[in-house]
């Protein structure tokens, strides 16, 4: 990425000192006294998160309110700084170590490579996490209960095997499904291993082609949808969704359906979407979030899994390709 005028640590620094801000000063945790009404106390947080998107900003509306329904709430007695990675992962460890250099009561992580950066750089600050799909997978510990003394949070892994089950049923005779992700991702390794099986064992091959970066994506998408597959499905990977555009595009001049696993960019073209309720995710963190700005140590919070299914169908898209959805699949959305 090619930024004019400034090097790209100055706009790093730029943008973390440009942060989005409301009122109040920060205290300490341990100055709270773990007191259950933090209407006295001010606070304050950085949010990270990899760039902006639909189902980001989902996920953060729930994370607000589920800080709010705890207590804290910006402009009140809640600060947060807020910054983003551009959408490159290699922007985001000086994202956390600026964070982490700021006193701040808590750093949140929203998708598995911030995640992953603050499992190697946050320090001093404890960190929260939501919009993430395996904590395990971006090195948070070992299980849920077993993790790092300073992080905890919230996981919310995609249904595969529903996708796969989408996928043929409304394709009934796939012998081959293409897919588009970023092998610096964890959280992608590892859902399309869990796919890799799921798909195998109903007898469908899984073409995989991989993109490093955003400028890559289109082209990699073109390159799968020529390979003899049947559909194109794309799961969570902040990559590709950043450049999910040019996903549909080849998708569409290659007259495939495409299958997701992201609600939110359902109507950008895709035909159906087996995803996850981020609003309920972002809501289970910022109650965790809560609770670690009360005094409570992460080391003593578990991880959380909060994936509640929801299934989001564009009959326009499936229309443009001449696929009808059965009546199952219909009856399971409007669930």
């Amino acid at each position: 990425m090619t930024i004019p005028h400034i090097t790209r640590r100055q706009w790093l620094m730029q943008a973390v000192a440009g942060a989005v801000t409301l009122a109040g000063c920060s205290r300490k945790p341990s100055e709270s006294g773990g007191n259950s009404n933090a209407g006295g106390d001010n606070f304050k947080i950085g949010l990270i998160f990899f760039a902006p998107e639909e189902g980001a900003d989902t996920c953060m509306k729930g994370l607000y309110d589920g800080l709010k329904d705890r207590g804290f709430e910006r402009g009140r007695n809640l600060e947060i700084l807020s910054a983003h990675a551009q959408g490159e992962i290699s922007n985001i460890p000086l994202l956390i170590q600026n964070y982490d250099s700021q006193g701040l009561n808590a750093i949140i992580t929203m998708t598995t490579p911030c995640l992953a950066a603050a499992c190697n750089l946050a320090k001093k600050t404890p960190v929260v996490f939501t919009y993430c799909y395996d904590p395990i997978a971006a090195g948070a510990g070992k299980s849920m209960t077993d993790h790092l003394p300073n992080i905890t949070g919230v996981g919310s892994f995609p249904p595969v095997d529903d996708t796969v089950d989408l996928i043929q049923k409304l394709i009934p005779n796939v012998k081959a499904v293409g897919t588009v992700y970023n092998t610096s991702e964890a959280n992608s390794v590892k859902v399309i291993s869990v796919a890799r099986e799921s798909f195998k064992k109903r007898g469908i091959k899984l073409e995989e082609v991989t993109a490093t970066g955003t400028s890559e994506v289109f082209q990699a998408a073109q390159v799968v949808c020529y390979r003899g597959v049947q559909a194109l499905w794309v799961t969570g990977d902040n990559t590709a969704l950043q450049g999910f555009d040019g996903i549909v595009k080849a998708s569409r001049d290659a007259k495939l359906p495409l299958i997701i696993n992201d609600p939110e960019f359902t109507m950008r073209g895709a035909v159906a979407s087996v995803g996850l309720g981020w609003y309920e995710a972002g809501h289970a963190g910022g109650v965790l979030a809560a609770r670690v700005l009360r005094g409570e140590s992460p080391r003593d919070i578990p991880f959380e899994e909060v994936a509640v299914k929801k299934i989001v169908l564009n009959d326009d898209a499936a229309h443009r390709l001449g696929l009808v959805f059965p009546p199952e699949i219909v009856k399971a959305a409007k669930g």
